[in-house]
């Protein structure tokens, strides 16, 4: 059974000593006691709990593979509760890349595998391929992981940045959850590579970092790209000279980091010559020239970040800067540059182009290389990424191999935008961050590149502009900067829809809106991550227009009083949106249960204890409401209890009376 023989390669690795080969006899289990280290794995037929079993062994996992079609990567101490407050060991960090309800839609395993690489992070351990054409990947953790309440809440933290760095479920998050169980059809990827968790926790670290949206302060202990490695007061701490036991890693590290700083094998060779006069004892000159041809032969490009800590004894933390290749250099498009060629074509076409997708996919080709051919799947997904922008629009007519699509450009502010930022991109070869170990462009800011900042925090603005002009917004500027990169695309369309073309003028607008919610304790962050705090911004932006005028209808009253008024409709959307956030939380919880009214008081204050609640005023005014609904309820109960007893005392003093009368 393919199920079976991929299970016994990857159990072993997966599992180690958790699960036994087979039972242990009752006699064994008295006479050797319970072993706190092993672990009960999970199998399921339907996620139900009537399909679902535990099982303890190597035996009984492979005897079950091919009835079931789910695991636990991670174990259990109970056999009878598959929960979080049941978990015994975190072995894996696994992700669930979802293909359903046109999410991911076309998405292939090198869609991954880039996706990954992009994010910084590393090589997975298993990649299986579900039927809906989704994924699940799993990093095989290098040790076990003792679960605790800490540990958990940790691993989903950095479980939900993972998903959403490489298009994954941010739902589907969890150390207790089941995967699908691998087998020899649906495993496509699988490699002997294991990862830390510590690895993962300073990946995460990184990636806080980088979405800062101001000017980047790193934590003391951070080190801004290659040039400035060798400067490093913890590498110059190891350029000191160590003792023995420490010498030939140094060297290998050192080595390393001139190799990643652009020195020559011969010059890294030379100065860890006089390098190793200072450590004591000294190495063999020829270990010193080994561990040099090692590091500049190697697959290795930069020494390990967490082996200059261990050997220096000092923070360090980096990220590798490094330039993009050519486009015409890569195997693998970014499919913005896609689609500016997909949108050119259909201009080309006089702005609209019908035929079975297949034949107008085999038309379009890159315009870097007349010779490469956009890919059929990476055409249905800038197909679908332009609609969801509303820059495209798809008719479809007929069934089949006989179905005819219609695309029609219905956005060309839109598709001009998005065309310069392709062709922008092609031709811009400036570093950029690219993550932690990661050879591909990675944007750090929400809705693309953000605006360069130099050292005073002051603007600094690119001279390219978009093309084409149409009329400057901004009253004393002739020529209109491009537009932001770190604002939500939503926002940014909301005015350049309605002619608000000047990049500063956007960012200024912007800067409003943050302030609005900034007053009522909303992170920028939040604003950007949250549909509702968008869709409200954009409301503000419309409000706005129709009170001081736009560009486009030429009744603009002026910058000042536009960003004004903005800032004043923005808090009064947001204080009204909250209101009926409360009402509506009020009349939910007067239909409650007082035991289900308790639980939900218990979330909120969980809630409340996470460092990344979005909205802490919203949390605390609804535990504020269910105090004072239980209080309502209470003197209820009370008033209730004690006109029972009036009435039942009344009842008592009138048969008394009624009995005198007699």
């Amino acid at each position: 059974n393919g199920g079976t023989r991929v299970m016994r390669n990857l159990a072993q690795q997966i599992y180690g000593s958790q699960l036994t080969e087979y039972s242990k006899k009752q006699t064994q289990k008295q006479k050797n006691g319970y072993s706190s280290r092993l672990g009960w794995v999970f199998v399921s037929k339907d996620f139900t709990k009537e399909t679902t079993k535990a099982v303890r062994t190597y035996g009984s996992l492979f005897n079950v593979s091919k009835d079931y079609t789910y695991f636990t990567p991670n174990t259990f101490y109970r056999n009878d509760l598959r929960r979080l407050s049941t978990l015994r060991w975190v072995n894996a960090m696994s992700i669930d890349i979802d293909a359903k309800n046109g999410e991911n839609e076309g998405m292939t395993l090198p869609d991954v595998q880039e996706s990954i690489t992009q994010a910084g992070l590393p090589m997975p351990s298993l990649i299986v391929q579900t039927p809906s054409k989704g994924f699940h990947v799993h990093w095989f953790l290098e040790q076990p992981k003792r679960a605790s309440d800490k540990l958990n809440a940790h691993y989903s933290r950095i479980q939900t940045c993972m998903a959403e760095m490489i298009h994954g479920d941010v739902h589907a998050v969890g150390p207790e959850r089941l995967f699908r169980l691998p087998t020899d059809e649906n495993t496509v990827f699988h490699s002997q590579n294991r990862v830390s968790f510590d690895t993962l926790c300073e990946w995460f670290q990184l990636v806080q970092e980088q979405n800062q949206v101001v000017v980047h302060t790193y934590k003391k202990g951070f080190c801004k790209g290659y040039e400035n490695l060798l400067k490093h007061p913890a590498v110059l701490k190891i350029l000191e000279g160590v003792n023995k036991g420490q010498r030939d890693m140094a060297c290998y590290t050192l080595a390393l980091a001139y190799k990643a700083a652009g020195y020559d094998e011969k010059q890294a060779e030379q100065y860890l010559h006089n390098w190793n006069q200072k450590n004591t004892p000294q190495m063999r000159q020829i270990e010193v020239k080994r561990k040099v041809k090692s590091a500049y032969n190697g697959r290795f490009h930069a020494p390990s970040a967490k082996k200059i800590r261990e050997l220096s004894g000092m923070l360090f933390s980096y990220v590798i800067w490094e330039e993009a290749k050519p486009r015409e250099e890569r195997t693998y498009s970014h499919i913005e540059e896609w689609e500016g060629d997909v949108l050119a074509f259909i201009r080309a076409q006089g702005g609209q182009v019908s035929g079975s997708q297949r034949d107008i996919s085999d038309q379009i080709t890159s315009s870097v290389d007349a010779e490469k051919k956009i890919p059929y799947a990476t055409f249905k997904k800038v197909i679908a990424r332009l609609e969801e922008q509303e820059i495209l629009l798809k008719k479809v007519s007929g069934k089949g191999r006989g179905a005819s699509t219609e695309l029609t450009i219905i956005d060309e502010v839109k598709a001009r935008r998005t065309q310069s930022e392709a062709s922008k991109k092609e031709n811009d070869h400036t570093s950029k961050i690219n993550g932690f170990n990661s050879n591909t462009i990675k944007d750090t800011v929400v809705g693309g590149t953000a605006l360069p900042l130099s050292t005073g925090s002051s603007l600094v603005l690119p001279q390219e502009t978009l093309s084409p002009v149409v009329v400057p917004t901004y009253s004393t500027l002739s020529k209109p900067a491009p537009i932001p990169g770190n604002v939500p695309s939503a926002f940014v369309s909301a005015l350049y829809n309605r002619s608000f073309l000047d990049g500063r003028f956007i960012f200024r607008a912007w800067g409003k809106i943050q302030l609005a919610f900034k007053a009522f304790g909303i992170t920028y962050r939040s604003i950007a991550a949250t549909d509702d705090y968008l869709r409200l911004a954009v409301d503000a932006v419309v409000v706005t227009v129709e009170k001081k005028g736009s560009m486009i209808a030429g009744d603009f009253q002026g910058d000042e009083c536009f960003l004004k008024y903005l800032f004043g409709t923005m808090k009064g959307l947001f204080a009204n949106y909250r209101s009926d956030q409360i009402r509506t939380f009020v009349e939910e919880i007067e239909g409650l249960g007082d035991i289900i009214l308790s639980h939900v008081g218990m979330k909120l204050e969980e809630e409340l204890k996470d460092a990344r609640v979005v909205d802490r005023e919203l949390v605390e005014t609804k535990l504020a409401e269910i105090e004072r609904e239980q209080s309502a309820r209470q003197r209820r109960k009370h008033y209730h209890n004690h006109s029972a007893f009036e009435l039942h005392s009344s009842l008592n003093q009138f048969k008394l009376f009624m009995k005198r009368d007699d």
